[in-house]
């Protein structure tokens, strides 16, 4: 990561901040939070890349996000932090509710079957 050397050189030379440095473990936990927030911002790049956006495309888009949270929570070391496994846990069955939404309106159900199509 850039800025670990960043971090540690500034915690070096300001002492009154050595009880606040980050650990092995606290970079590996960075780490995977960055990952995860690297799709998001896949996602969100996408969606904003078009100067048309089309439903069936965010519904893709929006599919493609929720299974590489999946991924990423089949995939989890045995020794993440709780916290860190229940935001992501988190994250996906928020996802997953909103995912769940399409199934009340005729319009993503329509965008569903031409994403399809489309692909």
């Amino acid at each position: 990561m850039d800025y670990h050397s960043v971090l540690d050189d500034f915690v070096a030379k300001n002492r009154e901040f050595c009880k606040h440095e980050l650990q092995d473990e606290d970079w590996e936990a960075i780490a995977l939070v960055a990952q995860w927030l690297k799709s998001f911002r896949s996602a969100t790049t996408q969606m904003s890349m078009t100067k048309h956006p089309m439903l069936s495309w965010t519904h893709a888009i929006f599919r493609g996000l929720q299974d590489s949270l999946a991924d990423s929570l089949h995939s989890l070391p045995n020794n993440t932090p709780p916290p860190l496994h229940q935001g992501l846990l988190n994250a996906h069955r928020k996802l997953s509710d909103y995912y769940g939404k399409s199934d009340e309106s005729s319009y993503y159900t329509w965008a569903s079957r031409m994403a399809q199509i489309l692909l």
